[in-house]
């Protein structure tokens, strides 16, 4: 951890480290270190080969924009770099507690001051980021220039660079049979109609919030970590929290109560729920087909009653 003196100038010397479980992707580790005036403070790093730098700016960006409304708890970055061929993120520690009774229903608000402080109409985002290690394409152009026209709306982003961009991928790899390839397709081609009755402004996203990426921090304050940020549609952000969210029913009561979603968007919270399923199995592999299977039969079925 040598690292974290040369991308910390007021690091004078590590007093400890201990190896971090959960991640996946990332070695990770609690660092407590002694600045130069002598005060000791805790840090978490996660480290990677050099080529995923990107990932870690992307994230440490993500982590900036989330904290900015202040109102809900989101660790402080503090550097990003490469030492030695490696990539390294740095971010405080966050102290980790057990979650209170009224856990997620404080979850379910600070969610909605999130999406309701962040409230506007900007879709998608200045750059490209990463769902895990997967290629998030977030231009609201094709191709990310300026041939083509320009993606104006949500379910156009959406069914482009969400269900089309994962299918594409999918078939490219040899995971999607052709029933799934077309089931998507008519899915993208008819989104308009499955996304009818949302909310047209947009919020900023977590955009991989699930049962990992959220916690009880200090004070037992939900905190959440990791994202994949973007702005979109606040009903995506149930997608991931549906799928692999563990989150009562009075989360969601919770949420709604502090800023109410337009009726049917449990219904339409599927086509969410298939973007992380393409992704996991492009990822992870054809383990996710039958369920990638399933939900765009539900989709298409609902569409059509």
């Amino acid at each position: 951890m040598r690292a974290v003196l040369e991308l910390i100038p007021s690091v004078s010397s590590i007093a400890d480290v201990q190896s971090v479980g959960g991640g996946c992707i990332s070695d990770a580790r609690r660092v407590s270190v002694i600045d130069q005036d002598g005060q000791s403070r805790i840090l978490f790093v996660k480290s990677n080969d050099a080529s995923f730098l990107d990932n870690f700016q992307c994230e440490l960006d993500g982590l900036e924009r989330l904290r900015e409304p202040e109102v809900i708890g989101v660790p402080q970055p503090i550097a990003v770099g490469v030492v030695s061929d490696q990539a390294y993120l740095v971010t405080e520690w966050i102290e980790q507690t057990k979650p209170s009774a009224d856990f997620f229903a404080d979850f379910g608000c600070a969610l909605a001051d999130l999406h309701r402080a962040t409230i506007g109409t900007q879709i998608g985002l200045d750059h490209d980021n990463h769902l895990g290690a997967a290629p998030q394409i977030n231009s609201t152009l094709i191709n990310s220039t300026l041939i083509g026209s320009a993606l104006t709306s949500w379910p156009e982003f959406f069914a482009v660079h969400r269900i089309e961009y994962q299918i594409r991928w999918a078939a490219d790899q040899g995971l999607a049979d052709g029933q799934l390839q077309r089931d998507c397709q008519r899915i993208a081609g008819s989104m308009d109609q499955i996304l009818e009755g949302r909310d047209d402004a947009t919020s900023l996203l977590h955009g991989d919030l699930w049962s990992g990426n959220y916690l009880a921090g200090p004070e037992r304050r939900p905190y959440i970590i990791d994202p994949a940020i973007y702005y979109g549609c606040r009903e995506a952000e149930f997608g991931m929290l549906k799928l692999f969210g563990s989150c009562p029913d009075s989360f969601y009561a919770a949420y709604t109560n502090r800023f109410p979603l337009p009726g049917g968007w449990q219904r339409r919270v599927g086509v969410y729920v298939l973007y992380h399923l393409l992704n996991h199995l492009n990822l992870f592999g054809s383990g996710y087909h039958a369920q990638c299977r399933q939900i765009a039969t539900e989709i298409l079925s609902e569409h059509s009653s």
